[in-house]
């Protein structure tokens, strides 16, 4: 099978230029008439630019997929998103989207992503309605490159929009099965129609379950990843208000219980008796002691045999509740222009549950000094029972609405224009609880009031974001050929709240457990390591509450910018397109909040990007879409390691002052026969930090690991890094897709047999472009054959993803081994998922 996609590629690769670069996606054309069992490619039209468009037509670069594109191709998740679009990439471990090395490094409140996501083209700050099921979602539309015109909110790598599946006039009926290997099941349904004159409606749910894991816990609990079950349902009601005023609304529910684990430990345990930054005992220090309480009495990581099995003794877990939202628009036709009001709001609370200590170690004895030290002169003192089992607690709670007006010509004329108000508002509320749940010593502190969550650092935040923006795009045709397009965006955010933080150790600060044994304190050594320096964003002096020991402080600023676009297209005949592309992209600053940490502000980010694209369209058998960029990137938000003085290692925010990328993206889609559909996607980027210095690696704080670069002096006993010449994280070199269709033709219907073929190059997850953080390159071949009816009444699909079981990484981590003698850091991976495969039957009604 791997020679035979091999021989697909190369048949691409002789029918478009090896530079080319694409911007519909290869397969979302090719094969939704391939189903249906036309000729030629389909036209898909876009909204990409607040009105309907066919998608060659359009001077962007997009990718475009269709829900008959993504049963065919089988484009499920947005992991397979990615891998199908050139530029884009997505880290399932984090949940974090990236086009063209843009996104955002950390989900900690106070930052954004650098992708904005849309439903119905409605903010929604999150990226679980773009990956929902075709079922519910009729097109994605992928825009790469700052969209900062016509999008505004923090577009400033592209912005991804999913279009529902809207209520029908003809009344309909449809239902879908599916099961899988992992003991997968799911079952989707939905009912449209006209319930009354003028008025539609659709009412859709959907439940999915997962009953096994694609990692085992030797530890003997349960599996973990992809396991769970999600549940939706979804009311939508669209009105003819008036002869030229349409309405609609959508309302959904949805909540999941999830086991959602993407990484694994490959590297050996830190057996020292405090890993470096660790303010409580290390977990695998027990293996050395005799009498450890284990469940795994391995002691080393089951994932470095096999890296889909890990020990652990806390579950992973992440339960959503309380997820309601509403959106809706209302479009007015008058006689040159139209006016559309859109808004949304929703809400909902998450509780996530990690493993931290990456064993299964219950308890141990630690062992006294010789001569047992200290604790000889305390009465009833005795060796210390560490209970090291630790794990974060996240739990969330956010609320968010935005509404737009938008007024857009809709005359024939050469001058077509779109104009508008935006206005968004989010309340976002995290608690954030690392605990030993069992150390019954950090309830009470000896320095300070009870503890009675066990946790030895707690951080908190609530910040309230509001954003407005005006907007305005003009678009001139000069003559039948050559068309200029300008446009400006003013947008003004603001972030203002307070945060909250305590942090204590056990065992540190002179009172080690081999000397104090069983009367070992837990210290309250907040006062110690939080800033009471004014800084920008600081509102409010530092205030720690004498009943909790919580410290806390007020943070607010504002950003604004202008942001715009300039382009020239030349389209000398319907069917080839060329156009040149300047865009100003910005996203807001923000604030790591919940660390009182000296510098809690981060500045801006700004774009410059300039593009170059080429359409053309061969017949009704082949599309090729080539894009080019260059973009001078400044103020790159990252979350870097500080150490503090008691030697605690917490998180602060920092801008690198230049990056520099280039790359060229190439997508095409050819018919050769009618049965015979092929479709081919590559992506090529290149990026470099060309001013980054100096900055703590928390993995290796020493800077003695291959490739560091040390820069300037000492501190704290850790050596500053120079990050130039870096590339940036998530934005792998090369990456290709290649699908093929082959239709055969009944009487009964059209089987389609589909084969996808995926590679990419290796990337960075950090900054710090190291081995350990180093995602190897993968590939991966998907194969979905898929049965018709002719009448279109019932599918029958058959599918196996990633045939040949290959390890896809979407992340990597170090661990910096206290323990090792040369310091050796031990690697971590998220992976993909493995092997999948199953059968779905779908049946619609008429």
């Amino acid at each position: 099978m791997r020679n035979i996609s091999w021989m697909l590629a190369s048949v691409a690769f002789v029918v478009t230029p090896a530079a080319a670069q694409t911007q519909d996606s290869a397969p979302a054309e090719d094969q939704s008439s391939s189903a249906k069992g036309d000729s030629g490619l389909v036209e898909i039209v876009v909204t990409a630019e607040k009105r309907s468009v066919n998608l060659q037509d359009v001077a962007l670069p997009i990718s475009a997929y269709t829900s008959d594109v993504r049963q065919i191709a089988g484009i499920d998740t947005l992991q397979d998103f990615a891998n199908f679009t050139p530029g884009l990439s997505y880290s399932a471990s984090n949940d974090r989207v990236f086009i063209r090395g843009i996104g955002r490094q950390t989900n900690t409140n106070g930052s954004d992503p650098g992708v904005s996501t849309y439903t119905d083209g409605i903010y929604d700050s999150s990226t679980a309605s773009i990956a929902a099921s075709d079922f519910f979602i009729e097109r994605v539309e992928v825009l790469r490159g700052p969209q900062g015109t016509l999008y505004g909110r923090n577009s400033i790598g592209g912005a991804i929009n999913a279009i529902s599946r809207r209520p029908t006039e003809e009344l309909n009926a449809d239902l879908r099965a599916r099961i899988g290997n992992y003991g997968l099941y799911s079952l989707e349904a939905s009912a449209s129609g006209e319930v009354a004159k003028g008025l539609r409606a659709r009412f859709a749910g959907a439940y999915q379950n997962q009953e096994r894991g694609y990692f085992k816990n030797d530890a003997g609990k349960g599996s973990e990843g992809g396991r769970g079950d999600r549940r939706y349902l979804e009311l939508q009601l669209e009105a003819d208000l008036g002869p030229d005023v349409v309405g609609w609304v959508k309302l959904s529910t949805e909540s999941s219980d999830l086991k959602p684990r993407t990484i694994n430990r490959i590297g050996g345990y830190d057996f020292a008796p405090y890993p470096f930054g660790a303010i409580t005992p290390g977990a695998a220090f027990g293996y050395l002691t005799p009498g450890v309480v284990t469940l795994n009495p391995n002691p080393q990581p089951p994932g470095a045999n096999d890296i889909r099995h890990f020990s652990a003794d806390t579950t992973q877990t992440q339960r959503v509740r309380d997820n309601f939202s509403a959106t809706g628009d209302i479009t007015w036709t008058l006689p040159t222009f139209d006016v559309r009001l859109l808004g949304g709001y929703q809400q909902y609370r998450a509780e996530n549950i990690y493993e931290l200590d990456d064993t299964s170690v219950i308890s141990y004895t630690f062992p006294l000094a010789a001569g047992g030290g200290i604790c000889a002169f305390i009465p009833g003192c005795g060796p210390l029972t560490v209970f090291p089992s630790s794990q974060v607690d996240l739990d969330t709670d956010k609320s968010f609405g935005s509404g737009e007006l938008n007024l857009t010509s809709n005359t024939n004329g050469p001058l077509q224009w779109v104009a508008g108000l935006y206005y968004y508002q989010e309340t976002l509320t995290q608690e954030t609880h690392f605990r030993a749940p069992d150390q019954l010593q950090l309830q009470t502190p000896a320095n300070g009031p009870a503890n009675p969550s066990s946790d030895f650092v707690y951080a908190a935040s609530t910040l309230t974001t509001k954003s407005m923006a005006v907007f305005g795009q003009i678009d001139y045709q000069i003559s039948d050929a050559f068309k200029v397009t300008g446009g400006l965006r003013y947008t003004r955010d603001k972030k203002s709240g307070d945060e909250s933080f305590r942090i204590l150790c056990f065992g540190c600060g002179g009172f080690s457990p081999d000397q104090y044994g069983s009367a070992t304190p837990a210290l309250d050594i907040t006062a110690s390591q939080i800033s009471t320096a004014a800084a920008p964003g600081v509102v409010s002096a530092v205030a720690i509450d004498p009943a909790t020991g919580i410290a806390s402080r007020g943070l607010s600023n504002s950003w604004d910018a202008v942001t715009g676009t300039i382009a020239a297209q030349w389209q000398p005949t319907e069917d080839e397109l060329a156009f040149l592309r300047y865009s100003r992209g910005y996203k807001s600053g923000g604030f790591n909040a919940g660390g009182i940490s000296a510098l809690p502000q981060t500045g801006a980010e700004h774009v410059n990007a300039y593009e170059i694209g080429y359409k053309r369209t061969l017949g009704a058998r082949l599309r090729v879409n080539l894009a080019g960029f260059y973009y001078d990137y400044k103020g790159l938000q990252v979350p870097l390691t500080v150490s503090q003085p008691g030697g605690a290692q917490l998180t602060e925010f920092f801008n690198l002052d230049s990056s520099k990328s280039y790359g060229a993206e190439a997508e095409l889609a050819w018919q050769p026969t009618d049965a015979l559909q092929l479709g081919f996607n590559y992506g090529f980027g290149h990026s470099r930090v060309e001013s980054g210095c100096c900055f703590v690696d928390g993995e290796d704080p020493l800077a003695i690991q291959p490739g560091a670069q040390p820069s300037g002096a000492v501190v704290a006993g850790q050596q500053p890094q120079s990050v130039d010449g870096a590339r940036l994280p998530n934005a792998p070199r090369h990456k290709v897709a290649v699908n093929a269709v082959y239709n055969i033709d009944f009487d009964p219907g059209t089987l389609s047999l589909s084969g996808n073929y995926v590679w990419r190059s290796a990337a960075y997850s950090n900054i710090f472009n190291r081995e350990y953080n180093r995602m190897p390159s993968y590939d991966q071949v998907d194969l979905r054959a898929v049965w018709t009816e002719r009448n279109d009444r019932f599918r029958v699909i058959a599918y196996v993803k990633n045939v040949f079981d290959s390890l896809g990484y979407d992340g990597a981590t170090g661990d910096l081994l206290a323990s090792s003698p040369t310091l050796e850091v031990a690697q971590s991976y998220s992976l993909t998922p493995p092997r999948t495969f199953g059968v779905q039957f779908e049946i619609r009604f008429r």
